[in-house]
């Protein structure tokens, strides 16, 4: 019997509305948490909020979706975790990856640089757009490493018209994404969390991490998520438009009516994953999946679709409804609010 996956969605409070449906129609548990309040002795950090999820985490739970919100941490950034998050910022590769992150996935820039108002006209975009634009290796060259220009007094918060300020809001940045990484990590390895994103950078961050300690990680800890290789193969075989089109209200009665081809879906993906699903010395994450895909997936196409032909008619009945209800607008309309 396959163990239950438990998965935690840490990139923030709350999912884009379409990622939720599909944490709905295949994962067994969904875990969600308040936005988080962690700072660093250098002065920055972020702000902890309540979920939106929240009030509605017994509406779903009564209706057989076992989803959850837990209380946030709170507090510095210190000990392990603090080494974690150090090691992350100072690699070059790391860092590299979430400056081209946050220029080529809006959903990633939205989540690291929350929309509104930065000051001189500027929103987030004309920030994300200053963040990709600055020269990191030669504008931290005075510094022994990146997490020290985080000491620098001298270089006002959120410095738009410096190199050197613009590399800052860059690094603070990178440092709290990587805290929520490091934080989901370690849960998984606690609590037995999968975690789960649905922004491409958040695969390619963690393609840097196991790259960088290649050496030191077993075979089990150096895989592709299984969440990962679920929404791969989902967008590969379902059109997008039919998800974007269904109801919550839709998903959970599909989620009821499939649980045996879901168990079936889900302990198929476990084997492949337990067999070829690590990750090379380049850290190239997005690469491992398109691998799988190409490898185990492609050929096997119709038996897969076969598995997913529930789903998939269920997403047609859902277009003639044209219908969505009261929680999936609220909860499109706290993302917004939240974001």
């Amino acid at each position: 019997m396959r163990e239950l996956i438990k998965v935690f969605y840490y990139p923030d409070m709350l999912a884009d509305t379409n990622t939720l449906k599909k944490a709905i129609l295949f994962f067994d548990e969904i875990h969600f948490m308040d936005r988080p309040s962690f700072n660093f002795k250098s002065g920055f950090g972020s702000i902890g909020m309540e979920s939106p999820l929240r009030p509605w985490s017994q509406k779903f739970q009564s209706d057989g979706v076992p989803l959850f919100v837990h209380d946030a941490p709170y507090g510095r950034v210190e000990a392990e975790f603090l080494a974690n998050v150090t090691a992350d910022v100072n690699d070059p590769e790391f860092l590299r990856r979430f400056q081209r992150g946050i220029g080529q996935s809006d959903a990633f820039r939205d989540m690291q640089i929350v929309p509104g108002n930065y000051g001189n006209g500027r929103n987030n975009i004309d920030v994300a757009r200053a963040l990709t634009e600055v020269d990191l290796a030669e504008t931290l060259r005075p510094y022994t490493n990146p997490m020290e220009i985080l000491d620098d007094q001298g270089i006002r918060p959120f410095d738009m018209d410096t190199a050197v300020g613009c590399a800052k809001t860059l690094v603070v940045n990178a440092a709290l994404c990587s805290a929520k990484i490091n934080f989901a990590l370690s849960l998984g390895a606690s609590d037995g969390f999968v975690p789960l994103a649905d922004a491409e950078p958040f695969g390619d961050l963690l393609g840097a991490k196991y790259a960088r300690a290649i050496e030191k990680l077993s075979s089990a800890a150096n895989q592709i998520q299984v969440t990962d290789l679920s929404f791969a193969i989902f967008d590969g075989l379902v059109s997008k438009d039919k998800i974007a089109a269904m109801g919550i209200e839709d998903v959970i009665r599909y989620r009821k009516s499939s649980a045996n081809a879901r168990s079936e879906f889900l302990e198929h993906l476990g084997v492949i994953q337990a067999k070829q699903a690590a990750i090379g010395a380049d850290g190239d994450y997005a690469g491992a999946i398109k691998k799988i895909v190409q490898t185990e997936i492609l050929p096997a196409a119709q038996a897969f679709r076969n598995k997913l032909r529930a789903i998939d008619e269920s997403l047609v009945g859902a277009l003639t409804k044209g219908t969505v209800g009261g929680l999936a607008r609220i909860i499109h309309e706290g993302l917004a609010v939240a974001l």
